[in-house]
């Protein structure tokens, strides 16, 4: 990198020294010479600013999120910069909202402002992520013009950032029924009680009318002559294991993200929900091999956002067998195992539900199967020629092996969730406190 670029105003000075040289070569090459070592000297000589940079350290996909760069001059008189950075290709820009539709990024050429002495001026601007993941912000571009106006010195800071970038949860919720309703209100980790539900003993009062009778406890009305029911709670310290298929068929979009991200933001969402619980979460994440085994533990949420946000699908057949054997060895205690996944293709779902089959005596597993709407649409869209005809019967197929494939599983004992991308994070909520309330694990 050339660390001093002569400005307009050097430019114009040469231009005009040119001329010189219809009247004597020496003199317009010694005004150029002059020119060049007052635009070097300006140059050497410009006092370069203090620069640092401010981002968000998590963002939500989908969402929009604000990045400031802070420009502090500690010298005696004003001094004219141009401000740019780097960014990931998987982070868009944003225009500003005073920017008309069609103008040009003013960041992509650099920001010029002008600090006063003694002060600092601060720029921000706002990217909105492409994808999920861990996005870099790398370094900040500056050119300080000199005192003389004749060169800009150039200048590399050094400021990585690294923007954790996790599936978003807002926007999800097409419908919410009253039992998630009730469950996302529920704070912190109180203890969570609904009349005649649950597993696990909670404390009695007095009967009223509509009370299930065979929560009376007759040793205790008979100590008080009235009618006494047993409250009951959802048991806590049971396990969630969150296996999350990572294979081929998750990459698919739907709608404006890929499976796998509908997958993750449902997951984050249940070890909320378990941490409020109390319960213990185990997370496995597979596709051919097994890409990471963490055991049952009580839920670190920057951790679990962590693991999820790094999980990368591959153009690769997920394992069932290997995922669900290293399962059974990894966790010994009886398990909600919440499979995320879809059943598409012929010999990957049977494997899946002879594998999932092989543990209903063990744990209770449930898939969570996010259909694809467009492939719906495409097995009921009336055919307008013979190309559409194909399609059409291709995706009948494909619909119809998988529908066969979930009822298989419902026959085997296994739970089903299968929903759309945008039903998906409130159906296998409901689907979890369904568990926990009524006591099927």
């Amino acid at each position: 990198m050339i660390p001093i670029v002569p400005s307009g105003r050097a430019l114009w000075l040469l231009a005009g020294a040119s001329a010189l040289f219809l009247v004597s070569a020496a003199a317009g090459l010694a005004v150029d010479v002059l020119v060049v070592a007052l635009a070097y000297w300006d140059g050497r000589r410009a006092r370069v600013p203090n620069v640092s940079r401010r981002a968000p350290g998590a963002s939500s996909l989908g969402g929009a999120m604000e990045v400031s760069i802070a420009v502090a001059n500690e010298a005696r008189r004003p001094v004219r910069v141009r401000v740019t950075d780097d960014l990931d290709p998987r982070l868009e820009r944003l225009p500003p909202a005073e920017r008309p539709g069609g103008a040009a990024d003013p960041w992509e050429n650099g920001v010029s402002i002008t600090v006063p002495p003694a002060s600092s001026v601060r720029l921000s601007y706002r990217v909105r992520p492409r994808t999920r993941g861990f996005l870099e912000l790398g370094d900040v571009h500056l050119r300080t013009l000199g005192w003389m106006g004749l060169a800009w010195a150039r200048t590399v800071v050094t400021a990585e950032h690294v923007v954790r970038v996790q599936p978003g949860l807002s926007g999800f919720f097409r419908r919410k029924s009253h039992a998630v309703r009730q469950s996302l209100r529920t704070p912190g980790l109180r203890r969570i009680r609904r009349r005649g539900e649950g597993s696990e003993f909670e404390s009695l009062r007095e009967y009223v009318r509509g009370d299930d009778p065979r929560a009376i406890d007759w040793k205790a009305s008979a100590r008080r002559s009235r009618y006494v029911v047993r409250n009951y709670q959802a048991e806590r310290n049971q396990n969630l294991v969150l296996a999350i298929d990572a294979g081929r068929h998750m990459r698919e979009q739907l709608i404006d993200r890929e499976r796998a991200d509908f997958a993750l933001a449902a997951a984050m969402l249940l070890a909320g929900r378990a941490q409020a619980y109390g319960d213990r979460v185990a997370t496995l994440v597979f596709d051919d091999r097994i890409r990471h085994l963490s055991p049952p533990r009580r839920v670190n949420m920057g951790a679990m956002a962590d693991t999820l946000t790094g999980v990368e699908a591959r153009l690769v057949e997920p394992n069932y067998p290997l995922a669900v054997a290293t399962l059974a060895r990894t966790v010994r205690k009886r398990s909600l195992v919440a499979l995320f996944c879809d059943v598409i293709d012929g010999d990957v779902s049977r494997a899946l539900v002879a594998s999932l089959t092989r543990i209903t005596r063990t744990h209770l597993p449930m898939a969570v199967a996010i259909r694809n709407p467009e492939l719906e649409r495409a097995a009921s869209r009336a055919p307008s020629s013979e190309a559409d005809a194909y399609d059409r019967a291709a995706a009948e197929e494909l619909v119809q092996a998988r529908a066969a494939a979930l009822q298989t599983m419902r026959r085997s004992g296994i739970l089903v969730v299968d929903a759309e991308p945008g039903d998906a994070l409130a159906a296998t909520l409901e689907k979890y406190v369904e568990v926990k309330e009524r006591g099927l694990l």
